[in-house]
């Protein structure tokens, strides 16, 4: 068997109720408490006033992140919140963007200064240097699996590019997977996020660094995830899906950080670094692009991925049905096809797939030349 590493959060709890662990999963580190959220969807919330007494006698400071996604400058303002009221523990609740900023405020805290110099990719940048203050993942959506990752994709203002904080020292202390709090998704963040998650699980399992575990956790979570996206546009307070869909997000996260991903989320990642378009959307636009372009070296495996129950298009040309089923889910969530709502110039294709490059794009399962990224970039921009 091929060598293989394995890194997750220190503990991962998943199921109906699991919240109620928080308190003492909170008291094993400590009692100064920062917890970051986002600014809407939380204060207010019978999980808001849940977290709070379970906290009861805990000092907490409330950091509401912003709506974007994070960048060098909200980042920095977390960081200046944080050093003035000096936490022992981190709580992230909320979606990726909450958790990704979580993620890098607990490198900032131990080694204080700009969040610029660890983004991977950027002249001059460096490793975090050592474990980051212990953080714990409360997450509630279900798309990015940035709750078990190991990077924060963080905007640079002044290049104009998304890039990943990438570091084993930022895995969380604890991850606490609760269906339940993802009951109230509307139904476009719950397409955003589940067709990241999908992208996630398609392009680690295909990835260059693809490894047995990761593979066969992938196996089990992919169907779950397909089925969560198939219901949940029309049954949206289906429980039993919600919990589909956050495990299969959550295993998306593990398999990600274990073995990449690939072009689709190259090309997202320089969309996205650009111009306010959200992540998870961009994802799954372009993975209809980005399977056919890759289907020579991937019809085997999407093959065995898809399996036999998805009906004879699905046996007979498994990338082909991949992708329509992609595009069918975008429709049904009522998402864009395309980008070309977000008024993104033409003129800058070239700069673009440029941009593309990262360790994304180095997932791919082939190498893309700057005109098939260029060609990929014109159909969706």
């Amino acid at each position: 068997m091929t060598p293989f590493s394995l890194e997750m959060p220190r503990a991962i709890h998943f199921g109906h109720g699991v919240l109620g662990k928080l308190p003492e999963t909170v008291r094993e580190i400590g009692e100064r408490v920062m917890i970051l959220s986002g600014a809407g969807w939380l204060r207010g919330s019978p999980w808001d006033a849940a977290i709070e007494k379970g906290l009861e006698g805990c000092e907490i400071h409330r950091f509401f992140c912003p709506s974007s996604e994070p960048s060098v400058r909200s980042v920095a303002a977390a960081g200046a919140a944080a050093a003035a009221f000096r936490p022992e523990v981190l709580v992230a609740v909320g979606g990726g963007s909450v958790m990704d900023t979580t993620k890098a405020l607990s490198a900032l805290v131990r080694f204080p200064g700009s969040a610029e110099r660890f983004l991977e990719g950027l002249p001059g940048a460096v490793p975090v240097p050592g474990p980051g203050l212990p953080w714990i993942a409360v997450p509630t959506t279900s798309g990015t699996g940035a709750e078990a990752t190991k990077n924060a994709v963080i905007t640079s203002e002044t290049a104009g590019v998304k890039r990943s904080m990438r570091s084993r020292h930022l895995l969380a202390h604890a991850v606490l997977v609760d269906p339940e709090l993802t009951l109230s998704l509307p139904l476009g963040v719950t397409g955003t996020s589940g067709l990241d998650a999908f992208t996630q699980l398609v392009e680690a399992y295909v990835s260059r660094s693809a490894t047995a575990p990761v593979r066969s956790l992938v196996e089990g979570a992919f169907p779950l995830m397909w089925d969560a996206l198939d219901g949940l546009s029309r049954s949206p307070g289906d429980l039993g899906l919600r919990e589909k869909a956050s495990y299969g997000a959550l295993v998306s996260g593990v398999a990600l950080a274990n073995a990449g991903l690939g072009a689709a989320h190259g090309f997202a990642g320089a969309v996205g670094g650009m111009f306010n378009v959200p992540h998870g959307l961009a994802c799954a636009v372009f993975l209809p692009h980005v399977l056919a372009a890759n289907t020579d070296v991937i019809l085997h495996d999407i093959g065995k991925l898809v399996g036999a129950s998805h009906g004879a298009k699905a046996q007979q040309d498994p990338v082909a049905w991949l992708a329509s089923e992609a595009e069918r889910f975008l429709n049904e969530y009522g998402l864009p096809g395309d980008l070309r709502g977000f008024g993104i110039p033409r003129e800058i294709v070239a700069e673009l797939a440029e941009k593309s490059a990262g360790s994304s794009m180095r997932g791919n399962p082939r190498e893309l030349s700057m005109k098939e990224r260029a060609d990929i970039l014109s159909r969706v921009v």
